[in-house]
C-alpha cells in the first residue's frame, strides 16, 4: 500500500512542508571543529554583500549481493559513481537604525546530481537504489526575502525545505559534519514554490510566527505526474543561538495523483532541542515527532477505495562532545502497517535523507520493495494487478522500525576524524511484503518469504575523514564501510538471505 511521508525546510522564519511540506528555523551553528591548516589557510575574504560557493562532491559505492524475493533474485551494487556539483549565491543588504531591515537574495542550483556510472547488476525493480542517472541540472533555490526588523518578514521563490532533524521535511544538505559521527551521503531534498510571512522575534522567549503556501516541486512523496500544494502554520520560541529552542508546525495538503485520485492529509509536527556547553563539554539532546492523519484514494480495494491515513514517528538525538571525541545516540520510531486490506494507510516513511547506516534502508530494504510492484504485476502470479503498485518501493527511507543507533568518534589530530556505529533495528509492526502476504493467505510474510520476526537486522559501520583548508578553499576525503548481519525479518526460509551484507564508499568534498 501506498505511504505517505512530509518534507520540510529551515530558515529563521521559514515555512515549509515538502511531503507534506514543513516551516523550519535555520540550525543553530554547532562548535566549530579544527581542520588541518594546509595552505592558504590565512586568506581574508573580500568584504561584499554578495558571497558564492560551489561544492563539488563525489563517492564511489559498492555492495556485495543478496536475494531481494523468494526465488533468490539477487542484488548486488557493482562499484557506483554518485555526483553532485552545487552553486551557492547569497546577497544580503541592510539599511535604516541598526541595519533592522533586510534584503536576501538566494540561488542554488545542482549542476549535476546522482549517478553517472556503475549501478546494481541486471536487476530489475521500480526506483531500485542506485539504478537512477544523475539529473543534469536542478535549481535549488531561487528566492527574495525582505524583513522590515521583527514586525514582518516577507519571502517568495523557489526554496528548499528543512525542519528539525529532518525527519519529514529535509533539505538534502544536512550530512556528515565534524563530531557528528554520522555515515551519511544525501542527495535531492525536499523543494517547494512559496509565499511566506513571518513575524517575529517578540519577547524574552524569541517568538516567531510564521505561514506560507506552498506548490511542491519535489520531494519523495511526489511520484511521476503527481501535483501537490500546501498550507503551513506554525510558531518557535527560543534561538538557534541559546540553550534551547522548540517549534511546532501544522500542515494542510493535497495531492492529485492524476486518474480522480487524490489524497489529502494533515501533518502536525514538534521539535525541541536543549544544549548545555562548557570549555570542554557539549550535551545536545533532540526530538522530533509527528503524526499524519488523512485520506487517499491511492491503493484501492473492492471493500475500501478511499483508505485512511493514520501515521507516527519521532525521533531522538543525543550526543556528548569533548574536545577530541565523543559519543552519540540516535533513535528512531516509524509506525509499519502489517494489515494491506483494513482500510487506513498507517506506514510512516520517514524522509530519504534522514540517514541511518550505510546499508539497510538505502541498499538492502530499498532492493528488496522495489522487486514487490515487479512480483505483483507478473501475469504468471495475478491476473489483474493491483493499483498503485508504484506507490510501493521505500526508495530508501525508514520505515516499520524501531531503530538504535550510537555511535563514537575520535579527532586523535586536527583534520583527522575516524567514527562509526551500530544500527540495530527491530520491527515495528511485524516485517511483511504486500505481494508475498497476499499471496500467504495475508499472514505476515516478509520479502523473502519467511514469517514475521522482531529484529530485522544488526548493522557495523565504520568510517574515517580527513579535511583541511587549501588556498582558503576546504577538501574532505574520506572512506567508509559497513557489514549488515539480517536477522528473521530479513531471511527466509532454510537459510535464505542469511550471509551478511558488505558494503564501502569512497568520498571526496571540494568546497570553494
Amino acid at each position: 500500500m501506498p505511504h505517505l511521508r512530509l518534507s520540510r525546510r529551515a530558515a529563521l522564519a521559514g515555512v515549509l512542508l515538502s511531503s507534506w511540506s514543513s516551516a523550519a528555523l535555520a540550525e543553530p551553528p554547532g562548535r566549530p571543529a579544527p581542520e588541518a591548516q594546509w595552505v592558504g589557510a590565512d586568506l581574508e575574504p573580500t568584504p561584499l554583500g554578495l558571497t558564492a560557493k560551489v561544492r563539488a562532491h563525489a563517492s564511489v559505492l559498492a555492495a556485495s549481493g543478496f536475494p531481494t524475493d523468494p526465488d533468490g533474485t539477487p542484488y548486488t551494487l557493482d562499484a557506483t559513481l554518485d555526483t553532485q556539483i552545487r552553486l551557492r549565491a547569497d546577497y544580503r543588504h541592510t539599511w535604516g537604525a541598526d541595519n533592522r531591515y533586510i534584503l536576501t537574495l538566494s540561488y542554488e542550483h545542482d549542476l549535476m546530481s546522482g549517478v553517472v556510472a556503475g549501478g546494481p547488476r541486471a536487476f530489475d525493480g521500480v526506483d531500485a537504489p542506485y539504478s537512477k542517472d544523475a539529473d543534469e541540472t536542478l535549481l535549488r533555490v531561487a528566492s527574495a526575502r525582505l524583513s522590515l526588523g521583527p514586525v514582518l518578514t516577507l519571502g517568495v521563490g523557489a526554496m528548499t525545505s528543512h525542519w528539525g532533524l529532518g525527519l519529514l521535511a529535509n533539505d538534502g544538505a544536512h550530512g556528515w559534519t565534524p563530531g557528528s559521527a554520522r555515515i551519511d551521503d544525501p542527495r535531492g531534498g525536499d523543494r517547494v514554490l512559496r509565499t511566506m510571512l513571518a513575524t517575529g522575534p517578540h519577547t524574552d522567549l524569541n517568538l516567531v510566527v510564521f505561514t506560507a503556501l506552498d506548490k511542491v516541486l519535489g520531494d519523495d512523496v511526489l511520484i511521476g505526474d503527481d501535483e501537490a500544494w500546501q498550507a503551513v502554520l506554525g510558531a518557535t520560541v527560543g534561538s538557534p543561538t541559546v540553550p534551547w529552542q522548540a517549534g511546532l508546525y501544522g500542515v494542510y495538503r493535497e495531492t492529485d495523483h492524476g486518474r480522480g485520485k487524490e489524497t489529502r492529509i494533515g501533518v502536525v509536527d514538534v521539535y525541541a532541542k536543549v544544549q548545555d556547553e562548557t570549555p570542554t563539554l557539549t550535551l545536545k539532546a533532540e526530538l522530533e515527532a509527528a503524526l499524519i492523519v488523512g485520506t487517499t484514494d491511492l491503493g484501492p480495494t473492492a471493500d475500501h477505495p478511499t483508505h485512511d491515513v493514520l501515521q507516527g514517528g519521532a525521533a531522538v538525538r543525543l550526543s556528548l562532545d569533548a574536545c577530541l571525541g565523543g559519543v552519540g545516540l540516535d533513535f528512531l520510531y516509524a509506525s509499519g502497517d502489517p494489515a494491506f486490506d483494513n482500510g487506513t494507510q498507517s506506514a510512516f516513511k520517514a524522509d530519504r535523507n534522514f540517514k541511518m547506516g550505510l546499508l539497510l534502508n538505502d541498499v538492502v530494504v530499498a532492493a528488496r520493495t522495489s522487486r514487490t510492484p515487479i512480483r505483483a504485476a507478473d501475469p504468471e502470479l495475478v491476473a489483474v494487478p493491483a493499483e498503485d503498485l508504484d506507490r510501493l518501493p521505500t526508495r530508501g527511507a525508514a520505515t516499520n522500525t524501531v531503530s538504535f543507533n550510537p555511535r563514537a568518534w575520535l579527532r586523535p589530530v586536527d583534520g583527522l576524524e575516524l567514527y562509526g556505529g551500530v544500527l540495530v533495528a527491530l520491527s515495528a509492526n511485524g516485517e511483511s511484503d504486500a505481494f508475498n502476504a497476499r499471496l500467504n493467505g495475508g499472514s505476515l510474510t516478509n520479502a523473502l518469504g519467511g514469517g514475521p520476526a522482531t529484529l530485522l537486522a544488526t548493522e557495523i559501520d565504520a568510517g574515517i575523514r580527513v579535511s583541511g583548508l587549501l588556498w582558503g578553499t576546504r577538501l574532505v576525503v574520506g572512506l567508509e564501510g559497513g557489514v549488515l548481519f539480517p536477522g528473521g525479518g530479513l531471511s527466509g526460509p532454510e537459510g535464505l538471505g542469511e550471509d551478511p551484507i558488505w558494503g564501502g564508499r569512497v568520498l571526496a568534498t571540494y568546497e570553494l
